[in-house]
């Protein structure tokens, strides 16, 4: 359970592409009209290029020698193709988007019916092709990762799935490739039709903890985010608090400023409250101290440079004694103190980390990784009974993931508590069934399952779950039963098919074994297990 699972002239160039194309589209958009300095500005920073068409990266191949996997991929400006080999099986795949501006790295989705899955090879800035994070210790990578709306919550301007579903999209999957102005400053019809001030957003007039959540949404990732009743992330809207739409939930050691806390890719928000800066300024430090969003610096220490004096003054140059007597304009204040260090969780990347350590720890730019949470902590507590509700969910997602009975527990003790206050909540019923899944509760985890279903009747992973729950309970005809409503209801959901086979294999029932086969290379006809499993129980007959 779980567990299976710049400015604008033409010309400009960034990660080695023109960006004519992309800039042209910017120049007409609505706001370049009032806002042209703005938007030229914004057109080339890496939120704008957070998603988008594949670039002519270099064509290579890549060897994964844990699962004897060889990639090859042929890349030109018009498509990207991908290849994958093991064990005398092969798929070819053509990328329908990149994901990432390519500041540090790329990764790459396909389409397959409409749904969208992640490629597991990845192209890094400086190094070349290999594994996506997540995949390095995959011992069968292969391309049907699903992406979800979460997923692209912060790559695209707003992503449009087909409700109900777990990774299928309309046509097209977004309404906006790259993050738009819309983000941060909320919708733009009023201010469009009656252009003054206050009929639009500005995240540095709104209130601390409103303004704070502006940037939270997409560079606070913690360690699970859940979303209210009736809430998707994507409901979050420039002017709220992200707590009116959902809570994150961060590893309660990651808060403390003595401790390890190794860089993560998405840790900018947790990394500056750890700063001593952060912490004295009472709420008045924020992202937007140092970074203008409209701004790509053309140079990065000068730029920082003026920042941190804006706040420090220029007596700050003579509490450094090592500093040269003339201090130069190009002074790199954060390459000392905030420096580039390998992250925990994304293969071969570096990002800056934000703690403003007045002195850097010796060693601190290895890359080291926190222990897994023993405890989860919200970042920001939800009013009333969402506390428990919110909290409840996350540690069973993330006890699940980590196999931490320990956490799931405390979870299934939360929700309990609270589901008379959330009688008819699907997501408090997931939750509650899963406690009883991890506690080997087969029969009690289905009855659960099934009021999420009556909920939720079109969700094929209610239908999985309770598969897995009849499963749990030795009722393989039960299972199998839902299993298949799943599968009827996502044909592209793997997990179902997996499932199905141990239930064929350890009843010894070799034909159905085959038929499931048969329909899992119908579902992904170039997905590797696949092939190679067809082939087995062919050849075994």
């Amino acid at each position: 359970m779980g567990r299976g699972f710049r400015t604008a002239r033409a010309g400009i160039f960034l990660c080695g592409m023109i960006l004519v194309p992309r800039l042209l589209v910017w120049a007409e958009h609505p706001c370049a009209k009032c806002h042209p300095k703005e938007v030229a500005g914004y057109a080339v920073t890496q939120m704008a290029h957070a998603l988008g068409p594949s670039k002519a990266e270099p064509p290579g191949k890549f060897f994964h020698a844990l699962s004897g996997t060889r990639f090859s991929i042929e890349s030109t400006r018009a498509r990207m193709v991908q290849r994958i080999e093991r064990q005398g099986a092969s798929g070819e795949y053509t990328v329908a988007y990149a994901l990432g501006s390519g500041a540090h790295a790329y990764a790459y989705l396909i389409k397959l019916d409409g749904r969208l899955f992640q490629s597991p090879i990845g192209y890094f800035a400086g190094r070349g092709w290999g594994m996506s994070p997540g995949y390095e210790s995959n011992r069968s990578p292969d391309f049907y990762r699903p992406v979800t709306r979460d997923c692209l919550f912060c790559h695209s301007g707003s992503a449009r799935p087909v409700e109900g579903t777990f990774n299928t999209y309309q046509d097209p999957p977004f309404e906006a490739e790259g993050i738009t102005c819309e983000r941060c400053h909320g919708p733009s019809e009023a201010h469009l039709q009656n252009p003054v001030p206050g009929s639009i957003i500005n995240p540095a007039n709104l209130p601390e903890r409103a303004r704070a959540s502006v940037c939270e949404q997409c560079h606070l990732a913690g360690e699970e985010r859940i979303p209210n009743p009736g809430k998707q992330l994507s409901d979050f809207r420039s002017g709220m608090e992200l707590e009116d739409v959902y809570t994150v939930y961060v590893n309660k050691a990651s808060r403390d400023p003595e401790g390890a806390n190794p860089l993560r890719v998405v840790s900018q928000v947790e990394q500056l409250a750890l700063s001593r800066c952060a912490r004295q300024s009472h709420g008045k430090l924020w992202c937007g101290t140092c970074h203008d969003p409209h701004v790509q610096p053309a140079n990065a220490k000068t730029y920082f440079r003026a920042r941190c004096l804006s706040c420090h003054g220029p007596a700050l140059l003579a509490k450094h004694p090592n500093l040269p007597a003339r201090a130069g304009p190009d002074l790199d204040c954060i390459g000392c103190h905030m420096p580039r260090r390998p992250v925990s969780d994304g293969a071969h990347t570096v990002f800056t980390d934000h703690r403003i350590a007045r002195r850097p720890a010796p060693g601190s730019a290895s890359a080291s990784s926190l222990e897994p949470p023993a405890e989860l902590v919200a970042w920001r507590e939800p009013a009333g009974a969402l506390a428990e509700r919110n909290r409840g969910i996350a540690e069973i997602k993330v006890g699940d993931r980590l196999e931490s009975f320990s956490m799931v527990n405390d979870g299934f003790k939360r929700l309990m508590a609270c589901w008379d206050k959330f009688p008819d909540d699907p997501a408090v019923l997931m939750g509650i069934g899963k406690g009883f899944l991890v506690a080997n509760d087969g029969a009690h985890a289905a009855q659960v399952f099934d009021l999420a279903i009556q909920k939720q009747p079109n969700v094929a992973l209610g239908y999985l779950y309770a598969g897995l729950a009849w499963k749990s309970a030795r009722d393989e005809t039960k299972a199998v039963g839902y299993l298949e409503r799943a599968i009827a209801l996502d044909p592209q959901m793997e997990q179902p098919y997996h499932v199905l086979l141990d239930i064929y294999s350890e009843a010894g029932n070799r034909e159905m074994v085959r038929r499931t086969f048969e329909r899992y290379h119908q579902a992904f006809p170039e997905k590797i297990d696949a092939q190679i499993g067809l082939r087995e129980t062919k050849g075994g007959l």
